[in-house]
């Protein structure tokens, strides 16, 4: 599947390349639609293709590995079927490509630990910030209201570089102590929360833990993330007008 998803995310890079000047923001990001479709929809459904199959290399690389050994996955005279995006094992693994599948299986799995770790790590790190002060959250009310955005719980902790938002069903705003934030920060933040991009970032970090072994992969979906974050730029210079629109865009630069 590695090989079918490079394919396309080297399209969708192509044309974004091609595209540069022309593709605003907003499409610049909803064209990796198309990568998350192909990396979720299996290439085989009940012995049917619906996509194409997997390149040739692959099955050739595979038909010379297999050959005179016992798979409990595959079998040599039968062309790969990918039937779901989530790797599964059937049985005890008997032949090095087995151990093989089990060693990617395995890294799929410890990188959603990782990932599971690291925001139970945060959520208990947030445990430590302290509630916004009465200044930071009435800023905060006052640009949800002007801007008719939901307003959510704001936590300050220390040593943070930026501010930032933590959770999907319960978000919360985290900024850094002792700072004094630009209204448009603040409105940045919320409109990550609009539009559930928290949720979205659940989904490539599950996409990054099935692709975990293969670098390119991983640089196109670090371009992903990239380019969300310049659809919520491009979102509140949607809501903002004159002066503000270039007082923000300073804060971009």
């Amino acid at each position: 599947m590695n090989g079918v998803v490079l394919l396309v995310g080297g399209l969708l890079l192509l044309v974004k390349w091609l595209l540069r000047d022309k593709l605003p923001p907003r499409w610049q990001y909803l064209v990796w639609v198309i990568l998350a479709v192909r990396i979720v929809i299996p290439v085989n459904t009940t012995g049917n293709i619906v996509l194409p199959p997997l390149p040739l290399w692959v099955e050739t690389v595979k038909t010379v590995v297999e050959q005179g050994l016992s798979s409990a996955y595959t079998s040599f005279y039968e062309v790969i079927r990918i039937t779901t995006p989530i790797p599964w094992l059937r049985g005890r693994p008997v032949s090095v490509t087995d151990w093989l599948f089990v060693f990617y299986v395995a890294g799929v799995a410890a990188a959603l630990a990782r990932y599971l770790v690291s925001y139970l790590r945060l959520r208990r790190l947030l445990r430590q910030g302290m509630p916004g002060g009465d200044e930071i959250v009435e800023q905060v009310w006052v640009v949800g209201a002007r801007y008719r955005l939901p307003v959510f719980p704001v936590v300050v902790l220390s040593g943070l570089p930026s501010p930032m938002v933590c959770g999907v069903l319960r978000p919360v705003l985290v900024l850094p102590a002792g700072e004094r934030l630009d209204d448009h920060v603040i409105l940045h933040e919320l409109l990550h929360v609009k539009h559930f991009d928290a949720l979205q970032n659940v989904f490539w970090s599950f996409c990054r833990a099935l692709h975990w072994c293969n670098p390119v992969i991983q640089w196109m979906l670090n371009r992903v993330g990239n380019d969300l974050e310049a659809l919520c730029d491009q979102r509140v210079l949607e809501r903002l007008e004159g002066e503000e629109r270039r007082d923000y865009g300073r804060i971009l630069l």
